[in-house]
């Protein structure tokens, strides 16, 4: 009775092990030596948060492996991680029927709670929607560590992601960035807008891309022939 009071009592002293893998969230040192043991998959909590994590090294090693051999990395990430983004965006769009400004945000919001990013919308008025993201995997963020060497170039390829899931949902939303901690800012700050506000969401079946028209060059005149 003693002994499992003392314990009680001193449980707050104990200074938990962690397994530290590089890309990885941390494990309680125990579950991993049980885990390998008893040959356990480990966690379900853990296998989603490494997945995510994962990923965002993966991203980042191979800009960096790709600048190494003389090529430029970022512009490599940002174009596959744009296909990803299309790609997706235009399942969605097909089987969950998402049209709307407000549904770019949820299914972005969503995206990014499946990567495990702290999320949260900030403002909402018509035609402007503000999210703020104040911890990732890789950066870290909320009192959490993130993945050493995670700066502007991988983070900015996760951004063409967005972009990208955004642009295949509805192509008259726009997503910017105003504030980004890779770059010194207190937090991720993505705010959406309509590219022509008088198109908004467009018909019942959505926006098509032939519908937006702002940004698009005017096509050339034809000289008058001389006379």
């Amino acid at each position: 009775m003693v002994r499992s009071l003392q314990a009680k009592e001193g449980f707050g002293s104990i200074s938990m092990k962690w397994l530290k893998v590089y890309g990885l969230p941390r494990l309680p040192l125990f579950l991993a030596r049980i885990a390998m043991r008893l040959g356990l998959p480990g966690p379900s909590w853990y296998k989603w948060k490494a997945a995510s994590s994962g990923t965002g090294v993966i991203l980042d090693e191979m800009i960096r492996a790709a600048d190494d051999l003389g090529y430029n990395g970022q512009k490599i990430a940002q174009l596959a991680m744009s296909r990803i983004g299309e790609k997706q965006g235009r399942d969605l769009r097909e089987q969950l029927g998402v049209r709307t400004m407000k549904d770019t945000v949820d299914v972005v919001m969503l995206a990014n709670r499946f990567f495990d990013i702290e999320i949260t919308l900030t403002e909402q008025k018509e035609g402007r929607y503000v999210i703020n993201a104040d911890r990732c995997p890789w950066f870290g963020g909320m009192g959490k560590e993130g993945v050493p060497g995670w700066d502007v170039k991988p983070c900015a390829a996760f951004s063409t992601y967005e972009k990208a899931l955004v642009k295949a949902i509805n192509p008259n939303v726009k997503l910017s960035y105003t504030e980004k901690r890779t770059t010194g800012g207190q937090t991720c700050r993505g705010v959406y807008q309509y590219r022509d506000e008088a198109l908004g969401d467009g018909p019942a079946g959505g926006v098509k891309p032939e519908m937006v028209q702002i940004g698009r060059k005017p096509g050339k005149r034809e000289k008058a022939p001389a006379e």
